[in-house]
């Protein structure tokens, strides 16, 4: 009789253990540093949005002299059309001292799909206020 167990082959179990928790870590560390990129590009889109759409001035109120302001019709589609040349999309809120847009992303995950997470949705928030020259 074999009073000790054979232990060949158990430090296989420990390995394949260790080495999906390391996949695990790395997958999530991956991703997780995507949608921080992604979400920061959001935001950035969203800005600059906001500021392209702050710079719509009135050219009616221009061309006869009058004082220069934003044309609120106009800061919405300049608004929409750097979101539409940068690929995303988003809402855009133009009140009579702000401009403010919303940007929303996504992005296919690299290592969370193997969880069943396929797609990470990012948003991002940029406003510029509205000055008028009197």
């Amino acid at each position: 009789m074999n009073l000790f167990r054979d232990e060949r082959g158990s430090i296989s179990v420990l390995i394949l253990g260790l080495s999906l928790a390391l996949t695990i870590a790395i997958g999530l560390a991956v991703d997780g540093s995507r949608k921080a990129l992604a979400a920061s590009r959001a935001t950035a889109v969203a800005e600059e949005a906001a500021r392209a759409g702050g710079q719509a001035l009135d050219p009616h109120a221009l061309a006869t002299g009058g004082a220069a302001h934003v044309d609120p019709d106009e800061a919405a589609a300049a608004a929409k059309r750097y979101l539409t040349a940068a690929g995303m999309t988003g809402t855009v809120q133009v009140r009579t001292d702000h401009i403010a847009v919303e940007t929303t992303d996504s992005l296919r995950t690299v290592f969370l799909g193997a969880l069943g997470i396929s797609e990470i949705v990012v948003h991002g928030h940029g406003a510029a206020g509205l000055v008028s020259a009197d």
